[in-house]
């Protein structure tokens, strides 16, 4: 796992997320830090699988599957732990340059393959807390 100043190097480099778990209600943490995001001249791709065409007023994409590799420069995932195992193949697919876990967000099994996978990972960890 990369320090918080080794993935915030890299966010502040490459600016085109994929917010997995995005969600259109403003109440939501990841709705907050997807604002945020879009505020700091980052380009946000909401991942979220409900029926959503738009949240914050970028085109939702409803599954990684439609993500094409290399579009995206990193992930933010706000999902539950229990379903990352599960994402794992298509993140790898991807090929992000960093893979940021929420807060809470955390499950071993998956960071070790997103690891040997060669892609840098953070995770428990909120890139609108850690920003400077």
């Amino acid at each position: 796992m990369i320090s918080v100043q080794e993935a915030l190097d890299i966010i502040t480099k490459h600016k085109k997320v994929g917010v997995i778990g995005l969600s259109p209600k403003a109440d939501r943490p990841s709705h907050h830090v997807g604002h945020f995001l879009l505020e700091k001249g980052f380009e946000v791709v909401p991942v979220n699988p409900g029926p959503y065409a738009e949240i914050l007023g970028q085109a939702n994409v409803r599954q990684l599957s439609e993500i094409e590799a290399g579009s995206v420069d990193w992930l933010d995932l706000f999902i539950h732990p229990a379903r990352l195992l599960d994402m794992a193949e298509e993140i790898v697919r991807i090929a992000p340059k960093l893979v940021w876990c929420q807060i809470g967000v955390v499950n071993e099994d998956f960071n070790q393959l997103i690891e040997a996978a060669g892609i840098p990972l953070i995770a428990n960890v909120c890139p609108k807390i850690e920003w400077n």
